[in-house]
C-alpha cells in the first residue's frame, strides 16, 4: 500500500514546478489512472517510451520470470539477455559494438566520453577537446551535456533550419565550418557533433537531409565525430528502427533508449562503429592501461531483467509490423490534424511516424488552455513549449487517432 503523501512534496523539481500535480495512480494498455482527472487516454505514452502500452502482458511475463535476477556487467561478468540484445542492436544500426546505461542522458554522456577518447588515440588532449550541437537540442542532463547544449557556455552551437530559418540549410552548414575556424584559432578541436535527426523537445522538428549530410560531410573532412542522438527517434518511434540511417552520412556514435523496453525497466545504449573500437587498440599500444581505456559501465545496467525485455520488444515489433504500422498511422493522423491550420491559433501540424507536433501560438496557451482542457475531456497531453506532443503508443488504433482528433479540435475550436 502506498502512504499517504504530504502537502510538501520531497522530490525536488525536475524541469518545470508542481504548484499543480499530475498524480499518476495506475496504467494499464493506454489508459492511465490519475487523481486529479480520473481515467485518462495516454497520448503522449508516458513520455514517449510505452510504446507498446503499459502492463503489457507479454512484457510482464518476462518481468515476472526473471525479476531478481540482477547481475552488471563488470569485467568478466556478462548474461545470455545483454549479449543477444547488443547483438541485435549492432546488427539493426550496422554499428560493431555498444555500451549499456540506464537512460538516454547517460548513453549521450557515455558518446561524449567515447568521442574524448576517439581524440586522445589521436593524439590530442583531453582539455583541448570541445563539442558542436544545435541550438535548442536535448541530449541529457548529466556529466557535461547540459553545458555543451547551453549557448550561453559554448559558442560551439549552430542553429537548426527551423521555422524562419526553415530554407536555409546550406547558409547555417557554412556556419559550421566557421565554427570549426573558431576552434582552430582558440587551439581547441571539435571532438564531436551532437544532433537529434528529429528534434523531440523543440517539438518534433526534422532535420532536413541537406543539412544533416552537409555537416556530416565537414565532419568527415575534419575528423569530427558524428552522434547521432536517437533517444526519441529510436526503435521505431519515427516509422524506422534507427531514423538516423536514413541520411547518406551516418553516425560513428548512435544513442538509444526510452522505447528500448517499452518503458517497463530503464535501459539505454551507446552503440560505436568500428573507428571508435580501433581507437581502443590505439590508445593501448601507446602504453595506457586495459582498465583505464575501459573505466566505463554503471551498476544495475546490461541486466537479465532489462535485456530480455529489450528482446522481447524487438521480437513483438517484428511479429506483428509494428514500425510499419507506425508510419501508416502516422500518416493517417497527420492528414487529420492537418485541417486544424485553419485555425488561427494553430502555427503547424509536423511530424514523422508517431512524433507528431502541433505548434499553437504560444506555450501559455499550449499549456495552461489545450492541456488543461484536453485533461478535461479525457486525454492526456503534455506539451513542449508551444508545441502539443502527440506521441502515443504504437498499438494505437484509427478510432483512437479519430478519437484525440476530434477532441482537439472542439478544444481549438472553443478558443478561437
Amino acid at each position: 500500500m502506498l502512504a499517504k503523501s504530504s502537502n510538501q512534496s520531497k522530490i525536488a523539481p525536475q524541469f518545470g514546478n508542481r504548484d499543480k500535480t499530475f498524480t499518476v495512480l495506475d496504467g494499464r494498455g493506454l489508459e492511465i489512472t490519475t487523481k486529479e482527472h480520473g481515467v485518462l487516454f495516454d497520448a503522449i505514452a508516458g513520455y514517449w517510451y510505452n510504446i507498446l502500452g503499459m502492463r503489457n502482458p507479454e512484457l510482464v511475463k518476462v518481468k515476472q520470470e526473471l525479476s531478481g535476477v540482477t547481475t552488471h556487467l563488470y569485467e568478466e561478468y556478462t548474461n545470455p539477455y545483454a549479449e543477444e540484445l547488443a547483438a541485435t542492436m549492432c546488427k539493426r544500426t550496422s554499428m560493431d559494438q555498444l555500451l549499456f546505461s540506464a537512460t538516454g542522458s547517460m548513453a549521450n554522456e557515455n558518446a561524449r566520453k567515447e568521442a574524448v577518447k576517439y581524440h586522445q588515440s589521436e593524439g590530442n588532449k583531453e582539455e583541448d577537446l570541445v563539442f558542436a550541437a544545435i541550438n535548442g537540442s536535448y541530449h541529457g542532463s548529466v556529466g557535461e551535456m547540459l553545458k555543451w547544449i547551453d549557448p550561453e557556455k559554448n559558442e560551439f552551437i549552430i542553429d537548426a533550419p527551423i521555422y524562419e530559418k526553415k530554407y536555409r540549410s546550406k547558409e547555417i552548414v557554412d556556419t559550421f565550418k566557421e565554427k570549426i575556424e573558431i576552434a582552430e584559432k582558440n587551439d581547441k578541436i571539435i571532438a564531436g557533433f551532437f544532433y537529434e535527426p528529429i528534434m523531440g523537445v523543440r517539438g518534433s522538428v526534422p532535420l532536413p537531409s541537406e543539412y544533416i549530410n552537409g555537416i556530416g560531410k565537414i565532419c568527415r573532412k575534419n575528423n569530427i565525430l558524428l552522434i547521432a542522438d536517437e533517444v526519441t527517434t529510436g526503435i521505431g518511434r519515427a516509422g524506422k528502427f534507427s531514423y538516423s540511417q536514413s541520411f547518406d552520412e551516418k553516425p560513428d556514435i548512435l544513442c538509444m533508449g526510452k522505447a528500448i523496453s517499452a518503458g517497463h525497466y530503464p535501459v539505454a545504449v551507446t552503440i560505436f562503429n568500428k573507428k571508435i573500437i580501433d581507437a581502443w587498440s590505439k590508445l593501448e599500444d601507446e602504453g595506457i592501461s586495459f582498465s583505464k581505456i575501459h573505466r566505463r559501465g554503471n551498476s544495475i545496467t546490461g541486466t537479465q531483467e532489462g535485456c530480455a525485455l529489450g528482446l522481447k520488444v524487438i521480437e513483438i515489433l517484428d511479429r506483428d509490423n509494428l514500425i510499419q504500422k507506425v508510419q501508416e498511422k502516422g500518416k493517417y493522423a497527420i492528414e487529420k490534424l492537418k485541417k486544424f491550420e485553419g485555425f488561427s491559433n494553430v502555427r503547424e501540424i509536423r511530424g514523422t511516424g508517431l512524433l507528431i507536433g502541433i505548434d499553437v501560438k504560444n506555450s501559455t496557451f499550449a499549456k495552461e488552455v489545450i492541456t488543461s482542457e484536453m485533461r478535461k475531456h479525457g486525454i492526456n497531453v503534455l506539451p513542449e513549449g508551444r508545441v502539443m506532443m502527440f506521441n502515443p503508443a504504437y498499438i494505437i488504433s484509427e478510432s483512437q487517432i479519430d478519437q484525440f482528433v476530434n477532441t482537439l479540435g472542439e478544444v481549438l475550436k472553443k478558443a478561437e
